[in-house]
């Protein structure tokens, strides 16, 4: 593991919330607990010393007070060895006899004196000053012969004890002792470590105080107070808490006295050998913290470079980085983890890159037009995703057939296609299924097949798949049919695959139920792909049948009209070829796709739809005078009148001269009716020739034409009318050609009409510039076109295109009523003077020359006479831009 890396990781490694979460939790379950155990072990541990500490002064306190009065009993057993002593007559204590009896009273008293006779007093042992007064009841104590102990208030620290004695004697005789108090409490009989004795008497007066300063009788006579039967209380003095037992010596029938013992001990001297304890412990915690806590950084160290290396890879995995392994070697789950996850990454990898390449796969079935190619592209898919040596795609026929469209099997270099026949039927000449074949069973059945091995699988034939191993030397093992359903869920053909191979060792194997799903959605895929294909191409044959429609009602209205709108489109084509094709010029880096051109013949073959409504004595309008029938037999027939009434003017002269003269020679006559008709035949034939419409109508023909209507009366109903109608005179002396303006209007208003038809109809996107491609086709560079006058660039490049192809092909038709076809050189003349003019775009206009499209376009529709000679050079504006060829 990377060193730096893993240096990063245990200095920030707090900074994670595994990290500290570990760490807080390996604090907890052992901090905790030990100080809970620490706790309750204290408080349980404090308790019993406490209760021992209360038991033992509780004891002692006890035994002190026995052993005082054990101590008051000697004392009295003393006082009783001296009055044996005095009964004897041995006053004298000083004797060497008495010395060891004396050394004992001299301990145990700080003096002795016998009181004799009243008030006579005699010094035994020691002095004692300020003898004790005794009150009645004390007196009768001691008459009754008892020890007496009472107690005097001193100078010195402690109360002064007294014990008094009557002598059982005649004489009356007392014996008065002062005790020592060093042998009364004497510390090493009473007191115990860090313990304070106090001893009250009978009026709480202080016998006796370990205490070295303060004699704290209130706090104790207060804590006593609440605690009056126990025994035991507890107070406090300076801030120190302590713990006290206190006994009372209650000896009214022996010394005549009542005191109390207590014993107090602080706690802290109770709890001090705790203290000790609670240092050991301190340092046990501290200790134990730090193992803990080295074990945590340890453990979080141990565990934290695991998930930081995990976390990483996770997120290289999120980023689609599926390339570098996860490498733990803990020895442990974290190292099964970082296996299982390197699984899954790679797991992860396979998916995305088989969604990736479905994706691809989807896009380029969607993109691909050409059935072939989509074929062979759904087939490589297939093969691809699985791994397989081999695939088949049938398709079904229309008569429920099963054709083998393509074939690989690559271990082979096999590739077949539709041209070798290969069907399977899905019937029999019986009409049973046959259920026997794979592909068939899976179109039958709607079902996909797997086979593991078909030399061991029942139900099916595999007799073919067997001698063409045979054949070959091919080993056919696993097998996978999938039945290929469009958007309408009918089974349009079926995709087979043979022996899929481990992409490791590229054994054979059985195809996965994985295998089984991908190809299930590819073979969906492709079925839709197939069927959108189909759709659009059955779109495009209605499309085109709905305008070769168009192109036969007009057909039927003119046939040569009809001719025109199959002819543009073809030209058109030429044209847009020639520019696609172009590798040099201004159209060196334009080109066209399949589609655009697809919309250019769509545009061409529509551009004259509007013609379906103009009238047809306008679109094939012959002669100047043809409307629905050529007028011209009107007027022939109104110059017959003409001749008519001059021959029967002339017969009625001739009658009338035979009736007045008789005999006559009417060669006058005849003569003069000659030229009479032979003028009216003249204009008649003028009238004809202007009615043609080939010649120029220039001024002298419209004079003419105006004498000739002036000239010429004939009679209708008894009325003299002119042998023209205003309209008549009309078209002879304004068309140009046979058309007049106002049937130009008529003309030009195909194209308005076109638009309006065009525009009414919903184009897929690849067809929605039809109409402003088909409406452009009137339109002039230099603006003078219509319907919109657009100018230049304004036009669109493929309306430029139908333009020049309509004005060619209405040049050279040969079929037209009224013209000839011109030939190539009069045409190109033409063509080339309006590019001249700024009336077709003069880029287009060279490509059309220099790669003769006028040549292709004549070869295939021209007749042999039209295709003469063509000099370039005589062409206008070709010597200025393309020289001559």
């Amino acid at each position: 593991m990377n060193f730096l890396k893993f240096k990063k990781i245990e200095h920030v490694f707090l900074r994670s919330k595994v990290a500290r979460r570990i760490f807080f939790l390996f604090i907890f379950c052992s901090l905790i607990p030990l100080s809970i155990l620490a706790y309750f072990s204290l408080k349980q541990v404090t308790k019993e010393m406490s209760d021992q500490a209360d038991k033992r002064l509780y004891q002692t306190t006890k035994a002190t007070a026995m052993a005082i009065i054990e101590r008051l009993l000697f004392l009295e057993a003393d006082l009783d060895m001296i009055e044996v002593h005095i009964h004897e007559g041995q006053t004298d204590l000083c004797q060497p006899s008495m010395q060891l009896f004396r050394d004992r009273l001299e301990n145990r008293f700080k003096g002795l004196v016998l009181i004799s006779n009243g008030n006579q007093v005699t010094a035994l042992l020691g002095t004692i000053n300020d003898l004790p007064q005794l009150s009645r009841d004390e007196q009768q104590h001691v008459d009754d012969g008892k020890a007496l102990v009472l107690t005097h208030p001193g100078m010195e620290k402690f109360t002064r004890i007294f014990m008094v004695k009557v002598l059982h004697s005649s004489a009356r005789k007392t014996l008065i002792g002062e005790v020592n108090p060093e042998y009364l409490w004497g510390e090493e009989g009473f007191l115990s470590p860090a313990t304070e004795l106090l001893v009250l008497g009978r009026f709480n007066n202080i016998l006796f105080s370990s205490f070295p300063e303060y004699y704290p009788l209130q706090e104790l006579k207060g804590a006593m107070h609440e605690n009056p039967a126990s025994g035991r209380f507890t107070w406090s003095y300076k801030g120190e808490k302590y713990m006290a037992a206190y006994r009372n010596i209650f000896m009214v029938s022996d010394f005549f006295d009542k005191w109390v013992v207590v014993y107090s001990q602080s706690k802290s001297d109770i709890l001090a050998p705790l203290n000790y304890f609670k240092k050991i412990f301190q340092l046990v915690v501290i200790l134990t913290f730090l193992i803990v806590t080295f074990l945590s950084l340890r453990q979080i160290r141990r565990s934290l470079v695991p998930i930081e290396v995990l976390r990483d890879a996770t997120r290289r995995v999120a980023a689609k980085n599926f390339g570098d392994q996860v490498k733990i070697r803990t020895k442990d789950e974290f190292e099964e983890l970082g296996t299982s996850f390197n699984e899954m990454a790679d797991s992860i990898e396979n998916y995305f890159k088989t969604m990736s390449t479905l994706n691809r796969i989807g896009i380029a079935l969607s993109a691909e037009k050409n059935n072939n190619r989509l074929l062979e592209l759904i087939l490589l898919s297939a093969k691809g995703i699985t791994n397989a040596d081999g695939c088949a795609l049938y398709t079904l026929t229309e008569d429920k057939r099963l054709k083998l469209s393509v074939m690989h099997i690559d271990s082979l270099n096999l590739v077949m296609d539709s041209s070798y026949g290969i069907y399977i039927p899905l019937f029999d000449s019986e009409g049973n299924p046959n259920t026997s074949n794979v592909a068939a069973y899976s179109v039958l059945k709607d079902e996909t097949i797997s086979i593991s091995d078909i030399y061991t699988a029942d139900g099916f034939d595999f007799s073919g798949n067997r001698d063409f191993d045979r054949r070959t030397g091919y080993s056919s093992r696993s097998f996978l049919s999938v039945p290929m359903k469009d958007h309408e869920n009918e089974v349009i053909g079926v995709l087979q695959l043979t022996n899929a191979q481990n992409r490791l060792t590229q054994e054979v194997t059985p195809f996965s139920e994985e295998d089984r799903r991908l190809l299930e959605t590819l073979a969906s895929q492709a079925a839709v792909a197939l069927s959108k294909n189909k759709l659009v191409e059955d779109f495009k044959k209605l499309f085109d049948s709905l305008i070769e429609l168009i192109a036969k009602a007009i057909d039927e209205k003119s046939p040569y009209t009809g001719d025109h709108c199959r002819r543009v489109p073809d030209l058109t084509m030429m044209l847009a070829e020639a520019v696609r094709n172009k590798k040099d010029g201004v159209f060196k880096d334009f080109t066209f796709s399949d589609e655009e051109l697809y919309e250019l013949k769509v545009a061409a073959m529509l551009h004259d739809c509007g013609k379906v409504s103009t009238p047809i004595h306008v679109v094939d309008k012959a002669t100047r005078l043809e409307t629905i029938f050529d007028r011209i037999h009107l007027i022939d027939s109104r110059f017959e009148i003409m001749k008519r009434d001059a021959q029967i003017s002339c017969l009625r002269k001739k009658l009338s001269a035979m009736r007045m003269v008789g005999e006559m020679d009417f060669s006058k006559l005849e003569g003069e009716l000659k030229e009479v008709l032979k003028q009216i035949d003249g204009d008649r034939d003028f009238v004809r020739t202007c009615n043609i419409g080939e010649e120029f109508m220039d001024e002298s023909h419209k004079e003419r034409l105006k004498e000739i209507a002036n000239k010429y009366k004939w009679t209708r109903d008894g009325e003299k009318e002119p042998i023209f109608s205003d309209d008549e005179f009309y078209n002879l002396t304004s068309a140009e050609g046979t058309i007049t303006p106002k049937d130009r209007e008529v003309i030009n208003q195909h194209v308005e009409t076109t638009i309006k038809l065009l525009e009414s109809l919903p184009y897929p996107k690849s067809l929605r510039n039809v109409p402003k491609f088909a409406e452009a086709h009137h339109e002039r560079m230099d603006g003078k076109g219509y319907p919109k006058g657009l100018k230049g660039n304004q036009i669109p490049l493929q309306g430029r295109i139908i333009a020049i192809a309509d004005i060619f092909e209405a040049l050279t038709a040969k079929e037209r009523p009224y013209k000839k076809g011109k030939t190539l050189m009069e045409s190109l003349n033409i063509l080339g003077a309006m590019k001249e003019n700024g009336h077709v775009d003069p880029d287009l206009f060279d490509v059309f020359i220099s790669e003769k499209v006028y040549l292709q376009y004549a070869e295939k529709y021209l007749n042999p006479e039209q295709i003469d000679e063509v000099v370039l050079s005589r062409i206008p504006g070709i010597q200025t831009r393309i020289g001559k060829s």
